[in-house]
């Protein structure tokens, strides 16, 4: 955070804030028979992370966001159109757990990142939406990796997306 020592816009589409947003899509950890893993008295949590061909990173799905738009277009890409809808509608209904500044690699005097990251939680592993998502991961772009990862202090995520999911971690009180 504070001056980077580079000028112009970077890798950014635009000089001064760049709006993102950021879905933390969760689930709780379930073991074969059904019942949520625990790693000690905590429950664990798997969080929905994407991952580009060209990239090396994981990442939490989402994306750039153009002024007026009120959800990036890579988002969609990635979640299918015919997903998509029940998805927006869940996205609406969940909570937001940081907006702000995010202290990202890309970042330059002239233009930074700042988003709003969203806790969307599936409780139950009967969820309807829930099993329409896992149905739609394997149908994927070749270009783009999807997958459940288990959340704890060591999940390769890139930039700041770790101290968000810690953020949804402890809105749980689930382990990290």
């Amino acid at each position: 955070m504070g001056r980077t020592g580079l000028r112009g816009r970077g890798d950014l589409s635009c000089f001064g804030p760049n709006h993102t947003l950021q879905p933390v899509v969760t689930r709780w950890r379930r073991n074969q028979d059904g019942a949520i893993c625990r790693k000690g008295i905590k429950k664990m949590l798997e969080v929905l992370v994407v991952k580009r061909s060209l990239s090396e990173h994981w990442v939490l799905p989402g994306g750039s966001r153009e002024p007026g738009e009120m959800l990036p277009r890579k988002l969609k890409q990635v979640l299918w159109r015919e997903f998509w809808p029940s998805f927006e509608s869940l996205l609406m209904q969940g909570m937001e757990v940081y907006k702000g500044y995010v202290d990202d690699p890309r970042n330059t005097d002239n233009a930074w990142i700042e988003t709003v990251a969203v806790s969307v939680h599936f409780p139950d592993q009967g969820d309807v939406e829930l099993k329409r998502l896992n149905s739609h991961l394997h149908s994927c772009d070749a270009g783009v990796s999807i997958r459940w990862q288990v959340v704890d202090e060591r999940i390769p995520l890139y930039a700041n997306h770790k101290a968000i999911l810690q953020k949804v971690a402890a809105l749980f009180g689930a382990y990290y």
